[in-house]
């Protein structure tokens, strides 16, 4: 049973937020007020001024906006307000056909959003320092990488369409500028590897997540960031699905249709899990027999393939929920 007296709806945006709260059963559109930790007292002042309950019986709720919500996200866990940082995909779907919206009706949606999960909806929990900062570095290595594959397609694909003494120029400033990224890329590595080491539970678990085989050092880290350390996430077929690995199936009446897997998903963690499998099949014997078999039974490739992803799930929360290393019971003659 729900133990909230008091919900309200918060529409983020970069620069400005607007409040709507509920009250004897109507959905109330309190204004609009700055977004910034100065605005922040102004607002928690206005809505103390509507309601007598305790501040521990409120509830907030928010879209999870990426950096523009995060400041408010801390400071209402710091005033000891239960929130929720919610996705916002998923206050969309439950608001059915729309037509037309802006930021007051956006406020007052997600007011009723919290009232009507009032039953199931939990406060979301502030992730430790070290897994905040693990994160940006993440983010950063990431936006890294992408402008060093662009470097290195870019100009390939131009090669045809350019003289061979111009195309030399500008291939030896991409050799530079590649250099260049491969040792922050580096850098960035090394310094994720010390964040998770300055947490002494982040950094056992890091350690018995290597020991999977196709779970390398930036999986690791991602696996730790995405899932709070194993906190936010405790069920391997639950992650599994926040991944988009995890088959669904297809059917209504007598029509049967294939099981796949939902295209919602978070597609850094399913692209490095497709690196693992390709290494797990190539590098651990039981994978590779088992992948080798299910080919054989006529198995759909891409099926087999998203099957070895899931193994590598499962594995990863078994070490972890053991705090035991992974241990292959087969070995290469």
């Amino acid at each position: 049973m729900f133990n909230y007296s008091f919900f309200v709806g918060i529409d983020v945006s970069k620069a400005l937020i607007d409040i709507s709260y509920y009250l004897n059963g109507d959905v109330i559109y309190l204004g609009q007020y700055g977004n910034s930790k100065k605005d922040f007292q102004l607002i928690f002042d206005d809505l103390s001024n509507l309601t007598s309950c305790p501040i521990d019986h409120w509830f907030v709720c928010f879209e999870n906006t990426g950096a523009y919500s995060k400041d408010l996200f801390y400071w209402l866990i710091a005033q000891g307000v239960p929130c929720r940082e919610e996705n916002a995909l998923k206050i969309s779907l439950s608001l059915g056909l729309r037509r037309g919206k802006n930021d007051k009706i956006d406020s007052q949606d997600i007011c009723n959003y919290a009232f009507e999960k009032r039953d199931k909806i939990q406060p979301s929990e502030a992730p430790n320092s070290m897994i905040i900062k693990l994160k940006c570095l993440l983010s950063r290595r990431d936006l890294l990488v992408k402008h060093r594959t662009a470097l290195k397609v870019s100009l390939k694909e131009q090669k045809s369409s350019l003289e061979d003494y111009f195309y030399s120029e500008l291939e030896e400033t991409n050799v530079e500028m590649i250099k260049y990224y491969d040792k922050q890329i580096k850098a960035l590595e090394d310094s994720i590897q010390q964040v998770i080491k300055s947490d002494p539970a982040a950094a056992k678990n890091n350690k018995l997540l290597q020991s999977i085989v196709g779970i390398a050092k930036v999986t690791s880290a991602f696996l730790i960031a995405t899932t709070n350390n194993f906190k936010s996430f405790t069920d391997s077929r639950k992650y599994a699905c926040y991944c988009g690995i995890a088959p669904f199936s297809k059917s209504s009446g007598i029509k049967k249709g294939k099981s796949k897997v939902n295209h919602m998903a978070n597609k850094k963690m399913k692209s490095l899990l497709s690196n693992g499998a390709i290494s797990a099949i190539v590098h651990d014997p039981e994978i590779s027999l088992y992948f080798k078999r299910k080919i054989k039974e006529g198995k759909d490739e891409g099926v087999v393939y998203n099957a070895v992803k899931n193994k590598l799930i499962h594995r990863a929360f078994a070490v972890i929920r053991r705090q035991t290393p992974y241990v292959q019971m087969m070995k290469y003659a």
